[in-house]
């Protein structure tokens, strides 16, 4: 079972196209699957409903989130269904399993001045703020941030290139903001070409061209709370991104292009979220009691 997992994320990679941590992702939920089966002597050919259930169990006994176990069967049930039509196996022990509901929640986001004190904020680096300032004006999902190169700028056309999920690429304008700072970053680095946009710094400030990772972005995003005095992540600004631009009358397929989103219905969740900031800065207006971008969101 394990080499026909291994043949499955090969299919994964080269026939569908699916990014480097999407398959990471997969191996880690399907290898998790495995492994709980194998420490009950579960022949993995032979898993039924039942021990699906009680895998199931097991998860709700950790306190996975909804979310989590819902991202981990749908990970597990492509393996199977995958099996099924390689005719290793029958029977899908999957199909027609009873899943929890995910419970809807809206996006956070940060109000505008949120951002703009954030950014005006002496205590963050010059490099912290080429994160935040990507994240945000241009949308940037974590992992397109990360696999930026000098040269996916092109700082005379006002533009950045970004290759995003299935290895889609699109096109976002860069705002006088976003120019200027990441004009001063690469002269203060002197970063060009091939080289990462994001590299580690070593003592004094003395530059290494070694890329940051995912979760090395994240961890200075989060530590970003005791700046800004509400959690954050990479997602929070994207999101931001998104609500702002629905608010200032951008096209909601503007938006999903900028996003690269391949299915406008994931982009409309932030039409709701727009609609809630209209309602909330309106009693802000009328009841002066609530303040839009804060901790309600």
């Amino acid at each position: 079972m394990y080499l026909m997992l291994s043949e499955y994320l090969d299919h994964l990679s080269t026939e569908r196209g699916y990014a480097t941590n999407t398959l990471e992702a997969y191996e880690r939920d399907i290898l998790e699957f495995l492994s709980y089966h194998d420490s009950q002597r579960v022949k993995l050919y032979h898993i039924s409903r039942r021990e699906v259930n009680r895998y199931l169990g097991e998860l709700r006994a950790r306190n996975n989130a909804t979310a989590s176990i819902l991202r981990k069967i749908s990970s597990i049930k492509g393996f199977y269904e995958w099996l099924q039509m390689k005719g290793v196996l029958r029977d899908n022990p999957l199909t027609l399993l009873e899943l929890p509901r995910r419970r809807k929640l809206l996006p956070k986001v940060l109000s505008v001045s949120e951002v703009s004190r954030l950014l005006a904020c002496d205590q963050l680096t010059l490099q912290d703020k080429l994160i935040v300032e990507l994240l945000y004006a241009c949308g940037l999902r974590v992992s397109e941030l990360t696999a930026l190169q000098v040269k996916s700028i092109d700082l005379g056309g006002g533009y950045i290139r970004v290759v995003g999920k299935g290895d889609k690429e699109r096109l976002i304008p860069l705002g006088d903001v976003s120019l200027g700072i990441v004009r001063q970053y690469l002269e203060e680095t002197g970063l060009q070409g091939e080289d990462p946009l994001l590299v580690s710094f070593e003592g004094k400030g003395s530059l290494l061209k070694t890329p940051l990772n995912r979760r090395e972005v994240w961890q200075r995003v989060r530590d970003l709370k005791y700046l800004i005095g509400r959690e954050v992540s990479p997602h929070t600004f994207r999101h931001s991104f998104a609500t702002h631009l629905l608010e200032n009358g951008a096209d909601l397929r503007v938006v999903q292009e900028l996003l690269g989103h391949s299915d406008i219905s994931t982009t409309q969740i932030y039409t709701q979220v727009s609609k809630r900031h209209v309602k909330l800065a309106h009693r802000n207006v009328f009841d002066g009691t609530v303040d839009v971008g804060g901790s309600e969101n």
